[in-house]
């Protein structure tokens, strides 16, 4: 791919709809990590066209806190946390991701959109940043289209019995699937963070139809012989490289 990144569009929107972007850089532009990486933050942004001063970032802990954001000054100093969402479409809310899954959020009716980063840990964000929207806005979960954007899928992603017991108490039960193959393994279950979002959103309200899986599995996606994307199980806990993902208003937005 030539394109420093890929681009996804939201499902289902009416026709003349002025809608957000989301994407998510290649591992051919290295690691993003906000506050790290900085230098190649800044020559992606510039690549991507995005205004760096408009970049709404969080210092990532796998939590579950979201915040709701109207300026930038709100988050200058990167406090913790794991989800931003706003109704501003001057700002370009992101978050970094490594096989965890990006999930990006827009309501037509309230304007309020942005994007979660949802590892396994802090599965059930997404519902968290549903919950707070309809408080702050008065937005409804039936409204929301939501894009589950790359990250490692069940055809790599094993686990303990642990964690699957976990995921099948907590979450729902078809999320997680013994693979007989592994059975002496450490890792004999294979999880669908798919399939376990698909669930917090549907129980919220979320329209199944309103939900796009992005389909790219960020461990095992190539083009033309070269990983897609970095990938925590694949490049190694303390070598990986995290992508950008982003969602925002072009300044020439198209209606849809």
């Amino acid at each position: 791919m030539d394109d420093p990144f890929i681009l996804f569009h939201f499902p289902n929107l009416p026709n003349n709809t002025l809608a957000p972007v989301c994407g998510i850089s290649l591992l051919s532009e290295g690691s993003m990590r906000a506050s790290v990486n900085e230098e190649n933050r800044q020559i992606f942004y510039q690549k991507a066209g995005l205004d760096p001063l408009m970049i709404l970032a969080v210092r990532q802990k796998h939590t579950k806190t979201v915040y709701a954001v109207h300026t930038t000054a709100e988050l200058k100093d990167i406090p913790t946390g794991d989800g931003i969402i706003t109704i501003e479409k001057n700002l370009i809310p992101t978050v970094t991701v490594a096989d965890c899954m990006p999930i990006f959020l827009f309501d037509l009716e309230t304007s309020c959109f942005g994007v979660v980063h949802s590892g396994w840990e802090g599965t059930g964000i997404v519902g968290e940043a549903i919950k707070k929207a309809e408080i702050l806005y008065q937005a409804k979960a039936e409204n929301f289209k939501v894009i589950l954007g790359p990250h490692i899928h069940s055809c790599c992603y094993t686990v303990t019995a642990e964690r699957a017991r976990f995921f099948s108490d907590y979450f729902t039960a078809d999320c997680v699937a013994l693979d007989k193959d592994k059975v002496q393994t450490h890792w004999p279950y294979r999880l669908s963070l798919l399939k376990a979002n698909t669930h917090v959103l549907t129980q919220l309200g979320v329209k199944k139809e309103n939900i796009l899986d992005s389909g790219f599995c960020t461990q095992c996606a190539v083009s033309q012989g070269k990983h897609l994307f970095g990938s925590s199980r694949r490049q190694g806990d303390n070598n990986y490289d995290n992508m950008l993902a982003f969602i925002y208003f072009p300044k020439n937005a198209q209606l849809a």
